[in-house]
């Protein structure tokens, strides 16, 4: 979740800001409301005091975002790797209730942080499931052929919706 430093890649995607060109409603309200959002969270501050200083200025984007995605979504469960303790202290800050997993569980699960690609989940996943891949620029090609229906590329981040009431899309958006 580092915020991307390169000029040129951000002019490149320049286009694909704040949701102009997409005509979907669900999607436009999710990166409006979603990914966009910057009215400040009740937990910012909080989280924010707790965080090294050196990852304030690279992750705190990143992390904001997980926390307004838990927010957002509410999950019942969700499955994270052992080694993210920032993402873990955001996402429950977004979301109290959730159960937050290091293991895929037996059943289905509704948001899963993912840091490098991992084909064992994607059983797991089920129609209302979300999927978050972190370090997207180096993992894209397999990004792009997991079987979700919406999805949205924010070049170090990947979000990915599985429910199949929405029309098969991927969006690209200047994060």
């Amino acid at each position: 979740m580092q915020k991307v430093t390169n000029p040129i890649i951000w002019l490149a995607r320049f286009r694909h800001r704040k949701g102009y060109g997409v005509h979907s409603p669900f999607a436009f309200r999710f990166i409006t409301d979603v990914i966009y959002e910057r009215t400040p969270y009740y937990a910012y501050a909080e989280q924010d005091k707790a965080l090294p200083l050196s990852m304030r200025f690279r992750k705190r984007r990143g992390l904001h975002l997980l926390l307004r995605l838990a927010n957002h979504l509410q999950p019942e469960t969700i499955v994270i790797p052992p080694n993210t303790h920032w993402e873990k202290q955001y996402m429950h800050s977004g979301c109290h209730k959730a159960r937050i997993l290091t293991q895929c569980p037996e059943g289905k699960i509704d948001l899963c942080l993912l840091t490098e690609p991992a084909d064992s989940v994607l059983k797991h996943i089920g129609n209302n499931s979300v999927l978050v891949l972190d370090n997207l620029h180096r993992h894209r090609e397999w990004f792009r052929n997991i079987p979700s229906v919406v999805s949205f590329d924010l070049y170090d981040l990947g979000i990915a919706f599985f429910d199949k009431q929405y029309n098969k899309q991927n969006y690209i958006v200047n994060f």
